[in-house]
């Protein structure tokens, strides 16, 4: 399989944003359903506000959330309450994120949640950690080697010793997936992007045809 990486470079945080807006825009049919991941953190927050103030009146349109930290959903850390701060006062349908006290029950049942509502993962955006993480799929643990097509558990000892995360076999069949990577702080992790070096992010760009990168580096 060809793969590839596309990059678009913005000349900052909000050009990239309205570029990924114009982009998603052009691959939603307003007569089908559309689904798109999201992920947590600060960087696709102002991405967020965008899309929710232009389709606010979508109820054809399905969130699902790519990773989340094993913590309730009222915990400031929670990727969920973030999004839905952003989209709960839009028609959009949000497939919300249980916590369970065991986060393989939470992965299982988020997997069972989002394949209930979504027959086709249209587009998925995603930040990179600097150390080339992606979704929760940090160097060097266990949910790196999953086979399944969905969520797993992921011991990382970051913010919370759980996560729970999409695997590569689900991203992988993403239509498409864009990574939205900005910031000064982000320099060095840019320059290690589309190398092989054996980061998750690299990974996943090996085993997809096709990864939009948008930076401002």
């Amino acid at each position: 399989m060809m793969n590839s990486l596309e990059i678009l470079k913005g000349n900052d945080h909000i050009d990239c944003s309205n570029t990924l807006l114009n982009l998603i825009s052009s691959e939603i049919n307003v007569s089908e359903n559309y689904s798109l991941g999201l992920s947590g953190g600060s960087t696709p927050k102002f991405f967020y506000e965008l899309f929710a103030e232009k389709y606010k009146n979508y109820s054809n349109i399905y969130l699902w959330t790519v990773d989340e930290r094993h913590v309730d959903i009222n915990d400031e850390n929670s990727n969920q309450r973030m999004i839905n701060s952003i989209f709960s006062k839009s028609n959009l349908n949000i497939i919300e994120y249980s916590y369970e006290e065991d986060p393989s029950h939470s992965a299982k049942n988020y997997t069972n949640t989002v394949f209930s509502k979504v027959d086709k993962f249209n587009a998925a955006i995603l930040g990179v950690g600097k150390d080339g993480h992606i979704a929760s799929l940090f160097p060097d643990t266990t949910a790196l080697n999953a086979d399944e097509k969905g969520f797993v558990q992921n011991e990382v000892n970051i913010l919370t010793r759980w996560r729970v995360t999409s695997t590569f076999e689900l991203l992988k069949n993403v239509e498409n997936v864009y990574l939205l990577v900005t910031g000064d702080n982000k320099k060095e992790i840019i320059e290690k992007i589309g190398k092989e070096n054996g980061l998750p992010v690299n990974e996943l760009i090996r085993l997809r045809k096709k990864t939009v990168l948008l930076t401002d580096q």
